[in-house]
């Protein structure tokens, strides 16, 4: 691609009410060891993901919603009921951090509790610099996620690794490594899981010059120590279950549309 410079400014387009559709695709090994026994699981999951602009821009960045509806849901092969679409308030920073995630009026169906989509969402765009940069270039972001479940990080470092066009668009290829330690609260099916570990990864996105991301491939490793507790078990005065679990997860993005008249096979 012809630049006139062999520096190119990185930005989200985040004026209010764009919208963006992607197809995300998940593929999630899961293993399982308790009390010495070990269980391997497999998830294949598809969605439509939606996000919308609900705010004017400012300085610090802009309000989005965020939605998946189900299209898809395998576990070990066999379909399952994918269960309700899911909607989430996050609030953007201006080089695309998403900085809070506030989830509206729903939960994820039981096959995909350990995948944890909320903490899935702020690793499935990059973060840009916040100035031109040349291919090469490396900038790095750190980011504090604390809600009412505990709480998460994201300590990422990028690099823009080469120009080109996609899909007719001109487009930027940045590559990412992230490490995301968690301390937080999930809720499974018949149980309460506390959650200590590590999530480490890795990401390939081509990312539109005109501000928004074509498409995202990644790959990671989450390994977490889990204590469980049945539902009212301190009132039934249960001991907890101790165990681990391990979470091998390839995630694809890819855009569908970028607006009103737009659109991507």
């Amino acid at each position: 691609m012809a630049c006139a410079s062999d520096r190119v400014p990185l930005s989200y387009r985040l004026e209010a009410g764009r919208r963006l559709e992607h197809r995300l695709r998940l593929e999630a090994q899961i293993t399982r060891t308790l009390q010495g026994s070990t269980l391997e699981q497999e998830v294949l999951a598809t969605f439509r993901a939606t996000q919308q602009i609900t705010s004017p821009p400012t300085e610090e960045g802009a309000q989005a919603t965020f939605s998946l509806v189900p299209e898809s849901l395998r576990v070990d092969g066999r379909p399952v009921d994918p269960g309700p679409d899911q909607e989430f308030v996050v609030q953007l920073a201006a080089d695309g951090r998403v900085v809070s995630i506030t989830e509206e009026g729903s939960q994820p169906t039981p096959g995909l509790g350990p995948v944890g989509i909320e903490r899935l969402l702020p690793r499935l765009r990059p973060v840009l610099p916040g100035d031109p940069v040349r291919p090469g270039d490396t900038w790095r972001s750190d980011t504090q996620f604390v809600d009412e479940t505990g709480r998460f990080s994201l300590q990422a470092r990028s690099r823009l690794t080469q120009l080109g066009v996609v899909d007719g668009r001109e487009a930027a290829l940045v590559r990412t490594t992230y490490e995301s330690p968690v301390d937080r609260q999930e809720v499974f099916a018949n149980a309460v899981a506390d959650m200590r570990g590590t999530d480490v990864g890795a990401q390939r996105a081509w990312f539109a010059l005109d501000g928004y991301l074509i498409e995202a491939v990644g790959d990671s490793v989450g390994s977490y120590r889990v204590t469980f507790t049945p539902p009212g078990g301190e009132e039934l005065q249960l001991t907890p279950v101790r165990a681990s679990l391990i979470v091998r997860l390839h995630s694809e993005l890819r855009l569908l549309s970028a607006g009103p008249g737009e659109t991507s096979p």
